[in-house]
């Protein structure tokens, strides 16, 4: 909770959240005095909704939001706090309240905060488009990428900025005149006898005299500027700044989980919850088994090598859902809809993803996570990599048993290069949240069996 707007936010949750509670407690109990007991968990109440809060992209709402996922967010926070006030719940001795104290002030709670957040961002978005919290900015360059700026700017008003005109030595027609200020000679008179609240320089870097000239008169002026690599190209939105020494560093995407600490979070995790399904599922998987024998001749689990992290090949294990065939047919031919392979119980059990379950094995033992990109054979991994632009960057992080890609329903024979897409987009996006996301969808995401064959 970063900014002022989170911060409301959060402290308008914990209202409805209370207003809910207290409303429905003295509703149902004839306005009887609220024991100390149910104000202590009121408060245990307020410190989770701080810990979810803090950990996810619940309260961080902002010009960018889109409905779905904050609504997403919601769901999935309230189904956490849920958890976590039953369980808290059972250990308050002498505070014991029915059904109706704890459903019906989280029913209300998910009811009124996503009302909270609807109302924010239509309203949000509206009071940007007709200029609130605008910027005026002053563009300097006249190539392609002061162009492609200078379009974001005027088509999408939404992200914040007013494009007051361009300056640039280097001028070309495709520019509209009604916006050129003329050369860079004007740059001192115009920010001193105009309102400019920022300056974003796109000139090609080879052109480091005059950008530094640009910034040392920005500096000079008082005035915030902002500069464009013209390699971006490579440098994507979410680019790292670092340093070697006093050399700074560019890295073209966050790693969250290059950072040891998260990889330390992420493999407790995985470790805790392999365990707490291996065990009460140990009945299903009998019952799974003798299913499969009973169906169709060959073992009962599948193993096939897989490229996981770093290019590092493992094996991976799998409830049998096919007939037995010779390694050759099953490593480099691709599953189709309807595939003449998949036995009677195969076909259920990859519908229900319940051929996955022996993978909570390979994540015990560290070779895969419980989320993550999905781990592919070689044979197509050597095809891909050909084919779709940083397909092997998603083996920068560990494999998993499902992934954004899986839940958004980019599974089965589907589109490769939007696979990637999705599969890049959490190795820069990773955060324990994420992951209890993209759990929860799994179990009951609309799109995650999309595709399932």
């Amino acid at each position: 909770m970063n900014n002022g707007n989170s911060r409301l936010i959060f402290i308008l949750d914990l209202v409805v959240m209370y207003a809910a509670f207290y409303g429905t407690y003295y509703h149902y109990n004839d306005h009887v005095m609220i024991p100390f007991r149910a104000v202590l968990l009121m408060g245990f109440v307020a410190l989770m909704w701080f810990l979810i809060s803090i950990n996810s992209n619940l309260v961080r709402i902002d010009r960018r939001s889109k409905v779905a996922p904050v609504l997403t967010d919601i769901l999935v926070g309230y189904s956490v706090l849920s958890a976590a006030v039953i369980a808290a719940v059972s250990i308050f001795g002498e505070f014991r309240p029915n059904d109706k104290l704890i459903l019906y002030p989280l029913l209300y709670g998910v009811i009124w905060s996503t009302t909270l957040r609807l109302v924010y961002i239509a309203g949000r978005k509206r009071l940007i488009k007709n200029g609130f919290q605008q910027k005026s900015v002053l563009l300097i360059g006249g190539g392609q990428v002061a162009e492609r700026v200078m379009n974001l700017v005027r088509t999408f008003p939404e992200l914040g900025y007013r494009l007051h005109g361009i300056l640039a030595d280097d001028y070309h027609a495709s520019m509209p005149k009604e916006i050129y200020l003329g050369k860079l000679e004007r740059f001192k008179e115009i920010v001193r006898t105009r309102k400019i609240d920022e300056v974003i320089i796109a000139k090609p870097l080879r052109k480091e005299k005059t950008i530094l000239k640009l910034v040392e008169q920005c500096e000079y002026e008082g005035i915030r500027f902002r500069i464009v690599p013209d390699f971006f190209k490579v440098v994507k939105g979410r680019a790292v700044i670092d340093a070697l020494g006093d050399i700074p560093l560019i890295a073209v995407r966050t790693e969250p989980l290059n950072v040891f600490s998260n990889r330390s979070i992420k493999r407790t995790f995985d470790i805790v919850l392999s365990v707490v399904f291996l065990i009460p599922l140990s009945p299903v998987f009998l019952i799974i088994g003798v299913l499969i024998k009973l169906t169709s001749k060959g073992p009962v689990f599948f193993k096939q090598k897989r490229i996981g992290t770093n290019n590092m090949e493992f094996d991976i294990y799998k409830f049998r859902s096919m007939t037995v065939q010779n390694s050759e047919d099953s490593d480099t031919v691709w599953t189709t809809r309807n595939d003449r392979r998949v036995t009677s119980i195969g076909r259920f059990l990859r519908k229900t993803n319940l051929d996955e379950l022996p993978q909570l094995w390979n994540v015990f033992i560290g070779n895969m996570s419980l989320v993550g990109p999905r781990p592919e054979r070689e044979h197509f991994v050597e095809k891909f990599k050909k084919e779709i632009p940083h397909y092997k960057v998603r083996h920068q992080v560990k494999s998993g048993i499902t992934g954004w890609a899986q839940v958004n329903g980019w599974r089965g024979d589907t589109s490769i290069a939007k696979r990637v897409e999705h599969d890049i987009y959490y190795l820069e996006n990773w955060s324990f949240w994420f992951d209890i996301k993209i759990l929860w969808l799994t179990l009951f995401g609309k799109d995650t069996n999309t595709n399932a064959y």
